[in-house]
């Protein structure tokens, strides 16, 4: 029911936006066409009085230079109406593909972008931590509870907890339990990244609908005796800008971020099917060396390759314990 009145809500939030967009006067819209009609409006009302010819130009001049300047560049591009027809079509188009809930957090995963992937900090951690777990199962020896909770990743520390330190599962339905909660939590974060995705294609669809908007605009307003400038460029303005929201947001925002949201998830899942070997070993009790070979296809190239040298160099002085 929720997910219904939300859905629903949201949809007509969606398109108040897009009528708003559409209705909204120009010259209120666009800082630039506000500009040029007030420019027009002040000229108007020299010439009506009778104002002198430098009056006037001068008055031109000041314009000239809000045109040429920063600010006048600008201003150009930002236009109310063309990112209330983008962002609001997106959002509306959101709501009803994907459930209340899920929609509803869309602009949440904007943010989530800043969200970091597991380094490779974290998975030599993790290895370190299995190894030195590896020597205590080999020796048949208890893990102390302190080195448990020095575990930095929880779903490693859950599964230690709930499988190793006890022993009242075995191997194959501990693969299975840990396996399910790698395939939710990758369910899980590709709802997230469909409908960034969704949004990236729908944003595109929804500046061409402002193109139409603006050269329907442009139209009624040629059907006038006395078209002045600012309503020519407020149509325009309109129809170019509200295209060119729709690939910027689709291309520097959503699709991008969908992109960041799906390496973030590849890096989890490569985490935790790195911890599963790692429990699967340790709950065999495997000789610490099998264990070291397999856990460091996980690693860099270039860690590899360090743990190789020290161990042949260990090797040559006969530290080598196992």
């Amino acid at each position: 029911m929720v997910d219904r009145i939300g859905t629903l809500v949201g949809f007509l939030v969606g398109v108040s936006m897009i009528l708003f967009g559409i209705t909204w006067p120009d010259q209120l819209s666009n800082y630039y066409v506000h500009k040029v009609t007030q420019h027009e409006e002040e000229v108007k009302v020299l010439q009506a009085k009778g104002a002198p010819r430098a009056q006037i130009e001068a008055k031109k001049k000041e314009f000239e230079t809000f045109r040429d300047s920063w600010t006048g560049g600008i201003t150009k591009f930002l236009d109310l109406k063309s990112i209330m027809i983008v962002l609001g079509g997106a959002f509306s188009a959101v709501m009803v593909a994907f459930p209340f809930r899920r929609a509803a957090g869309t602009f949440m995963f904007i943010f989530m972008v800043f969200q970091r992937e597991r380094s490779e900090e974290e998975f030599e951690a993790i290895y370190k931590f299995m190894m030195e777990f590896a020597e205590f199962r080999f020796k048949d020896e208890i893990i102390p509870d302190a080195r448990i909770a020095a575990i930095p990743v929880y779903f490693m520390r859950d599964a230690i907890e709930n499988f190793i330190q006890v022993d009242w599962v075995s191997e194959e339905m501990m693969q299975e339990i840990i396996f399910s909660e790698i395939e939710h939590f990758a369910q899980m974060e590709e709802q997230d990244i469909a409908v960034m995705d969704y949004m990236g294609k729908a944003a595109p669809a929804f500046g061409l609908l402002g193109t139409i908007v603006g050269l329907i605009i442009l139209l009624g307003h040629a059907g006038g005796a006395n078209v002045t400038i600012a309503e020519v460029i407020g149509g325009m303005s309109v129809a170019l800008i509200t295209t060119l929201y729709g690939v910027l947001f689709s291309q520097m925002v959503f699709l991008p971020v969908a992109a960041k949201l799906e390496r973030k998830k590849d890096s989890y899942v490569r985490l935790y099917e790195m911890i599963r070997e790692g429990c699967t070993y340790l709950h065999r009790r495997e000789r610490p060396d099998v264990i070291e070979q397999d856990l460091q296809i996980y690693l860099s190239k270039k860690r590899r390759l360090q743990i190789r040298k020290d161990r042949k160099a260990a090797m040559a002085r006969g530290e080598l314990g196992l």
